[in-house]
């Protein structure tokens, strides 16, 4: 759900210079998003219907300006596959506010209800709200605007 969310908030004028993938610790290369994933971009506009998993990769890592963690585990995961990548790997809850006692990150809705997943969009767009502008003053950087 994340890597439609992004996109669906990256503002026009930098969209086509970001590539927004998404890659998992525990993803299967080609499989098909969830019904309830699907389902529940689909409530905001997003269509995750040609979306397929990627497995995470060094590679992926290596070639990556920003890459957002979901759970902490994820970021430990990537720090093995490419250490030199450390600098670059952030939890995607480092920006935005997490409801109070919660648990660090977003936990994946796998095999929970359709409101767990609803509420699972609602967290990521939160955080990745917060993203934005700081993918945008990057982009805008990288590019030389700024």
């Amino acid at each position: 759900m994340a890597v439609g969310i992004l996109r669906s908030l990256l503002p026009k004028e930098i969209a086509s210079q970001t590539f927004v993938v998404s890659a998992g610790t525990g993803a299967r290369d080609g499989e098909l998003a969830t019904q309830l994933a699907v389902q529940s971009c689909a409530e905001h506009g997003i269509d995750l219907t040609s979306h397929r998993s990627a497995a995470l990769t060094a590679a992926r890592l290596q070639e990556s300006d920003l890459i957002l963690g979901m759970e902490p585990h994820h970021l430990e995961w990537a720090r093995k596959l490419a250490p030199e990548a450390t600098d670059r790997l952030h939890l995607i809850t480092e920006r935005g506010a997490a409801p109070q006692g919660s648990t660090p990150g977003v936990w994946d809705p796998i095999g929970g209800s359709a409101d767990q997943y609803r509420d699972t969009f609602n967290r990521i767009r939160s955080h990745l709200l917060e993203w934005v502008p700081w993918i945008h003053e990057e982009v805008q950087r990288r590019e030389g605007v700024r």
